[in-house]
């Protein structure tokens, strides 16, 4: 897995994830129908030493994708995010998080765009995938506000969230990936120092994910006092 020549550059996927088994079994059933050639893309999962084991849900998988499993001590999500592109094999670094379903074609619209750039960053666009969930909807909006203020310029973007992003392997460990001293925002940081090393990102609004951020009152409102 070394070549970024053709629309279908090698890519890892790579999700992190905390006690949330019926989440990722959702992710990763949507990961194994992705359009993109099988023998082109492998997934690492990154268990962040939750109380609930992922490796019975990455198990059940085992015989529809290239799926590895890492577990590690607790880390918070970049150090997650870390440890699985210090293992990946791609040159296209995908990150998505536990609870999202990527749309069949995700991945082929990233590799697509970095096939065509491979020192970019790419992000994608981000719905909410729990429309009765009214702080899940407001959450999402928060999130398309800041897209609409940091992205004006798809071709010069300044930020993307971190359950929905791509990096060219190279730079993003040549750069130091995500700093783990972040328990949030960390992909604001990310990408705020990506921007400033002289590196350009682009945002590719149809690689679609659907975020199933089940948040209640309290969870809303702790989310974003963080």
């Amino acid at each position: 897995m070394a070549n970024v020549t053709g629309l279908h550059p090698a890519c890892t996927v790579i999700v992190p994830t905390h006690s949330r088994p019926r989440q990722l079994s959702a992710c990763l059933e949507a990961l194994s129908k992705l359009d993109y050639p099988r023998d082109r893309y492998d997934v690492i999962v990154v268990d962040d030493e939750g109380a609930v084991p992922a490796a019975p849900v990455v198990e059940a998988f085992q015989s529809r994708l290239s799926v590895t499993l890492l577990v590690q001590k607790r880390a918070g999500p970049g150090g997650a995010r870390n440890a699985g592109a210090e293992q990946a094999r791609g040159d296209l670094l995908a990150f998505i998080d536990d609870d999202c379903r990527p749309a069949e074609n995700w991945l082929s619209q990233l590799g697509e765009r970095f096939a065509a750039e491979p020192e970019r960053a790419f992000g994608g666009r981000t719905v909410n995938g729990l429309a009765h969930n009214l702080y899940a909807a407001v959450s999402q909006l928060v999130i398309k506000v800041g897209y609409a203020q940091n992205n004006r310029d798809p071709d010069d973007a300044r930020f993307f969230a971190s359950n929905n992003v791509a990096f060219p392997r190279r730079d993003f460990l040549a750069l130091g990936g995500f700093d783990p001293s972040f328990e949030t925002s960390e992909d604001r940081e990310l990408c705020a120092r990506w921007t400033l090393s002289g590196r350009r990102m682009s945002y590719v609004p149809d690689a679609v994910v659907f975020h199933g951020s089940e948040l209640t009152l309290r969870s809303f409102w702790r989310q974003f006092f963080a």
